[in-house]
């Protein structure tokens, strides 16, 4: 077992442990005990496409310790990340009895852990949340640091991400990569877009590793290089979150190519899933950091092919006006005073956060992936 301690020292309640560990389902009652002593009841929202496959496994780790498990299934969609099901996880706690001794536990992908542990963070002012996660991306990703939302429309159309949302910490993030072998190509291919951004960030071999799961065809099917990516890839992520829990500062390093993912995303036709999004973001912030000088072609083209590699996008699937989504964009959390604020690379293995980039530079990054005038 990879035990990664996430240590926020000043803030003991942001602290936890994230546990790698394959087969760690099989023993999820040892865990739901000793990092959910108080709670009597638990809600579990689980996704609804594995809720028979491995949903199954964990209500039974539940309730063998001896609570009684409330169970909710959740369209893992970003149309239903949304108040309203937050609203009907309000209900099933209500429903279940749940008080503030009790507890949620998020199993399923980033969707389902951001969409339940919204939930978990405002029912009677927060309960306990334990983090289950079923796709690499949330393995590597979303289900480390405390980040919890849901989507809000926007004013114009289509849905902007993780517009309503709290910081909660997890009592624990409980990772058993066994649970890959079920998932499908596309969302392990979205998964593989974090783990790069994390190497484009990250002084050291990453990358490189990254590279090499990537050459070998059969390293998805090895369990113990699988293990091994997934447990390196969130350590660089709890490498940045301890020193900035709340997000005021380097944190925000972290989301390296989301401001143009997010602008995507809102738009609906263009029909991208989040790690292909930041494929196409990531695209775009190298695009500036080499229009910039802070990154040299050699380096941009690296990661280009790395991410074709992967079979993940590197231009937009349609042309759409740069406008819109820079519209889109406006409205992105890391904008400050009205200043957009973009995360760009510096050469490979460090990032800085930039404010008030000319207009070109973003003109210029959209039209490279695809976006038209």
């Amino acid at each position: 077992m990879n035990r990664l301690p996430v240590a926020a020292p000043s803030q003991s309640t942001d602290s936890y442990d994230v546990l790698v560990d394959p087969g760690l389902l099989s023993s999820l009652k040892q865990r739901v005990d000793a990092v959910l002593p108080r709670a009597g009841r638990v809600l579990l929202a689980v996704d609804e496409r594995i809720a028979e496959d491995h949903g199954h496994v964990v209500r039974e780790q539940i309730v063998s310790t001896g609570r009684t498990c409330i169970e909710a299934r959740l369209d893992a969609s970003e149309s239903s990340k949304t108040l309203q099901t937050v609203h009907t996880l309000y209900h099933a706690m209500l429903a279940g009895g749940l008080d503030r001794s009790d507890a949620v536990v998020a199993f399923g992908g980033g969707i389902v852990g951001d969409t339940a542990g919204f939930a978990a963070a405002t029912y009677l002012r927060g309960v306990d949340l334990v983090q289950i996660p079923t796709t690499l991306l949330a393995m590597v990703d979303a289900s480390i640091g405390g980040k919890t939302g849901v989507n809000l429309p926007l004013p114009a159309g289509g849905l902007g991400k993780n517009l309503a949302g709290a910081f909660w910490s997890p009592r624990a993030v409980l990772i058993d990569p066994r649970v890959l072998a079920t998932l499908d190509d596309r969302n392990f291919r979205c998964g593989l877009a974090e783990c790069v951004k994390h190497g484009m960030i990250a002084s050291g071999p990453l990358l490189e590793e990254i590279e090499a799961f990537v050459g070998d065809s059969t390293r998805r099917d090895d369990e113990s290089a699988l293990t091994t990516l997934i447990t390196r890839s969130a350590q660089v992520k709890i490498d940045v979150v301890v020193t900035d829990i709340r997000e005021r500062g380097q944190r925000a390093l972290l989301n390296l190519g989301h401001t143009f993912a997010h602008g995507f995303e809102s738009i609906a036709e263009l029909n991208l899933q989040h790690g292909e999004a930041v494929s196409i973001g990531l695209c775009c912030a190298c695009d500036v950091a080499v229009n910039t000088g802070r990154m040299s072609g050699g380096q941009r083209d690296r990661v280009q092919t790395l991410l074709g590699q992967i079979g993940l996008p590197t231009r937009l699937p349609r042309s759409v006006s740069s406008e819109v989504i820079q519209s889109a964009m406006a409205f992105d959390k890391k904008n400050t005073g009205g200043r957009r604020r973009l995360i760009v690379p510096v050469g490979l293995g460090a990032a800085e956060i930039v404010e008030d980039l000319p207009e070109t530079a973003v003109d210029d990054a959209l039209r490279a992936v695809g976006a038209e005038d």
